[in-house]
């Protein structure tokens, strides 16, 4: 009879330890889908924590009183990085400066200790550039304007304010003031350049003539032109007369 005992509790034993095994199992499984859970939620609400702020690497302007430091973002991985002059930093400055979405600067006068900011609203800077001016041997003097691109808004609405948005032209004087917008709301700015003997900014923009919100080669380009001594949105080359005349286009 003992032995018989010990056999029927020797093969209950089995079907015990498999049913506890389950149990377990079941339980480290459940643990192990919550931890997944939270560990979506923490990544998301990481992925959605805003960058911090950046002070970029200081520029000093030629011949000028001031210095200037560019404030912005640093690895935000949704607005498109601003671009400037390479001579204005060097390489390990300008590979670090590369990495940055800048959205307004400060200028600092190093004789007076005023400091400003040169935009009355902070917003995307896709690039600056300083101007030089120069003497009859070509040769640079000091810096004259800031040329700055800005990116305003999220034009097309794709979710992420870029170069496919409206880009729009500004100039200021090297100390940061006289700011002036000199390309018209809703165009994207493709190529600017000075004409140094004459003083003019020449200036190359998209409209957004169907108004689709998009820039496109269906739409029309403008060419304008602002003379130095009297900043501001200037006219367009071709009249429109002459784009009347353009859009008639040619049978091939």
């Amino acid at each position: 009879m003992k032995g018989h005992q010990f056999a029927k509790t020797a093969a209950i034993l089995p079907w015990k330890r498999y049913a506890i095994a389950s149990l377990l199992c079941a339980l480290s499984l459940a643990c192990t889908g919550t931890v997944n859970r939270q560990s979506t939620l923490t990544t998301a609400n990481a992925s959605d924590t805003e960058p911090n702020i950046s002070y970029g690497e200081l520029v000093f302007p030629q011949q000028s009183d001031y210095f200037i430091i560019p404030v912005g973002l640093e690895g935000d991985g949704k607005s498109s990085k601003s671009v400037f002059s390479k001579d204005m930093y060097r390489d390990s400055a300008y590979d670090r400066m590369s990495l940055m979405t800048i959205y307004n600067l400060i200028f600092h006068n190093r004789r007076t200790g005023e400091s400003h900011l040169l935009l009355s609203e902070n917003t995307l800077i896709s690039s600056f550039h300083l101007i030089n001016e120069e003497n009859e041997a070509g040769e640079p003097i000091k810096n004259q304007f800031m040329f700055l691109e800005v990116i305003p808004e999220d034009t097309n609405q794709d979710g992420n304010r870029d170069r496919q948005d409206a880009v729009i032209g500004y100039i200021a004087d090297a100390s940061g003031k006289n700011l002036k917008q000199v390309t018209p709301d809703n165009t994207q700015l493709v190529f600017w350049q000075i004409d140094k003997p004459l003083g003019v900014l020449l200036l190359k923009v998209v409209q957004d003539s169907n108004n689709d919100r998009k820039f496109t080669g269906e739409d029309d380009i403008s060419f304008i032109k602002v003379p130095l001594n009297k900043l501001g949105i200037g006219p367009d080359i071709i009249t429109p007369e002459m784009r009347q005349q353009i859009n008639q286009r040619v049978k091939l």
